[in-house]
């Protein structure tokens, strides 16, 4: 085997291994086959399902959108403290409320 597909695999083994620590669809995969197949093949399986994405988003053009993620929320997240800085810092008077849901 080329060293090239060692060191792939070896990536994608650790990558596996990380998902377990996320809040990404992958790591309910995991959660799923961990509990049939045991902690290393649930591994190997997520590592191979990381492998089609990877190789899906490079031919595609298009970049990874996790379906269990709210990226607006967290970009208002990010940004909120900016964009009240900036509105005291041009004058208004500004004031947060935050909602429970």
């Amino acid at each position: 085997m080329p060293n090239g597909n060692r060191h792939v695999r070896r990536l994608l083994w650790e990558i596996g291994n990380a998902v377990r620590n996320t809040k990404s669809q992958f790591h309910g995969l995991y959660a799923g086959l961990v509990i049939r197949r045991g902690h290393k093949r649930a591994v190997v399986a997520v590592g191979h399902k990381l492998s089609d994405v990877v190789y899906s988003v490079l031919v595609n053009r298009r970049p990874y959108v996790d379906p269990t993620a709210d990226y607006e929320a967290a970009m208002v997240k990010r940004d909120a403290p900016r964009w009240l800085r900036m509105l005291k810092e041009y004058g208004y008077s500004v004031s947060t409320a935050e909602t429970t849901t």
